[in-house]
């Protein structure tokens, strides 16, 4: 005799919210061959074999992040970060947003910053040619330039697949709570399993609209360095060899006046003793003088 056990609809379908937990692998081979067992009716003869098809390529889709550093000279900074943001700003918030503007250093040969911005990613390429012919026209120039590609495709198809198992997954337990079918403990941990599985599905979109997100909009970070003044004529190197004359000589008056403090203490204490000395000896030396005459 044959033995069957039942199972009420709750709990297949939290046995469907268990082995949705597991990878998006095995839920996507599931779909597959459940879609195949209800495309082919049943006696149906074997198809022909099907002539080969051309294979379907697929865009990579890719997540850029462009590096670019200028050196210019400081006072000119703050200028072409300006020059820069109003070419964000002509492109709309659309196709170009501010992600943030940082600028140091009080003097002009120590001065810097950094910008990073939002771009469209189909027109990145070309904003970063107009912020180059910005920097040409401050005189500035490139010195760092560097890209940075991610391939989230994978994720993408990944959460793509989840959220289509998680909405699957709470249409069927939103049924059985509708329909009312099984015990009120069942009811319950039904329930607890929509709150679970629609957490899971929100959560999945978000990270979906966050990787779209990133592939539509290219990072660009832009830093700014300040370059050394440049020599000038001779009247300046003229001016630079006094400067540097009066430092040294400035640079030996305080080596003096140092060996003089450390030397101050003990001229005082053996000042005193050395002047007796020689004061005993000069007189002991006319006596002697006195005598002999």
């Amino acid at each position: 005799m044959r033995r069957t056990v039942s199972r009420s609809p709750v709990m297949l379908a939290l046995a469907m919210l268990a082995a949705c937990g597991q990878p998006s692998q095995s839920g996507v081979a599931e779909e597959q061959m459940v879609a195949l067992d209800a495309a082919e009716p049943a006696g149906a003869k074997p198809a022909a074999e099907p002539t080969a098809a051309p294979i379907a390529v697929t865009l990579p889709r890719i997540a850029y992040i462009y590096r670019v550093g200028y050196r210019l000279p400081g006072d000119a900074i703050p200028a072409l970060q300006q020059a820069h943001v109003a070419l964000c700003d002509q492109m709309g918030p659309a196709r170009c947003q501010l992600g943030g503007l940082n600028r140091s250093g009080g003097e002009a040969e120590y001065g810097n910053g950094t910008l990073k911005l939002r771009v469209e990613s189909k027109s990145a390429r070309a904003f970063l040619d107009s912020l180059n012919k910005a920097a040409s026209d401050k005189g500035g120039r490139p010195v760092e330039t560097a890209i940075e590609a991610e391939d989230v495709s994978k994720q993408m198809v990944d959460a793509e697949v989840r959220i289509r198992q998680r909405e699957l997954l709470v249409s069927r337990l939103t049924e059985i709570l509708r329909t009312r079918q099984g015990s009120v403990a069942d009811l319950v941990a039904a329930e607890r399993a929509v709150a679970e599985a629609q957490e899971e599905l929100d959560q999945g979109k978000a990270w979906l609209a966050e990787l779209k997100g990133r592939v539509a909009f290219s990072t660009i970070e832009v830093g700014y360095n300040a370059q050394a003044p440049e020599a000038g004529g001779f009247g300046a190197q003229l001016g630079d060899t006094f400067a540097d004359s009066g430092n040294l000589f400035l640079i030996g008056l305080r080596g003096l006046l140092t060996v003089l403090i450390v030397l101050a203490p003990w001229g005082l204490l053996f000042g005193p003793l050395i002047w007796l000395t020689v004061r005993w000896r000069r007189r002991r030396r006319a006596a002697a003088t006195e005598a002999s005459d």
